[in-house]
């Protein structure tokens, strides 16, 4: 199975959601947390064409009998959900709260709806783990540092990256404690 990029991961949990035209995907990306993705039609509509030539969205044209714009709305197929679903479910690496915590929430966040319940407590189980590692590994390096050098911004920025994590982390506990305890 050929592995899509984030965007266009990002396109695929968007219109599992709903259906949407291009401008209406573009308008998320610039309006939303998700402003990270580019919201340019030059990075949007390669990324769609991409995805239809998979056969994992198609595109209807309106019912309008003249549409200046030519919008077209943008539909997920099974096989585009049948690869969302795969995405979502991967397990949680290491290599990924390192690398990819973005790509991670957005996981979190399209898993309502596409993987059970036990799915998600799983995949927070395993963020747990794998955060909570780097994170001890972190303050490991934050205790040899306090002991090298003197303060200074360089050293206090770290400082931030590691309490970020905290936050990470402790948002992670309770999101697992919230999801376990509540009823489908």
């Amino acid at each position: 199975m050929k592995r899509q990029s984030s965007l266009e991961f990002a396109l695929l949990g968007l219109l599992q959601q709903q259906a949407q035209s291009g401008y209406d995907l573009r308008k998320t990306f610039a309006t939303t947390a998700m402003r990270h993705f580019s919201d340019s039609p030059g990075s949007i509509y390669p990324a769609l064409r991409r995805l239809e030539e998979r056969r994992w969205i198609t595109a209807e044209s309106p019912a309008l009998p003249v549409d200046p714009r030519r919008r077209r709305v943008f539909r997920l197929t099974a096989a585009g959900r049948e690869t969302l679903v795969a995405r979502i479910s991967l397990p949680v690496t290491r290599q990924d709260v390192i690398w990819q915590l973005p790509e991670l929430m957005l996981r979190f966040a399209f898993m309502d709806g596409n993987v059970p319940r036990a799915t998600a407590i799983r995949f927070l189980t395993d963020f747990e783990r794998e955060l909570g590692g780097y994170v001890e590994e972190l303050r490991g390096q934050w205790e040899q540092m306090g002991s090298l050098v003197s303060i200074h911004t360089g050293v206090l920025a770290f400082q931030s990256g590691i309490e970020g994590f905290e936050a990470q982390l402790e948002w992670a506990r309770r999101s697992r404690a919230l999801l376990a305890e509540e009823p489908r």
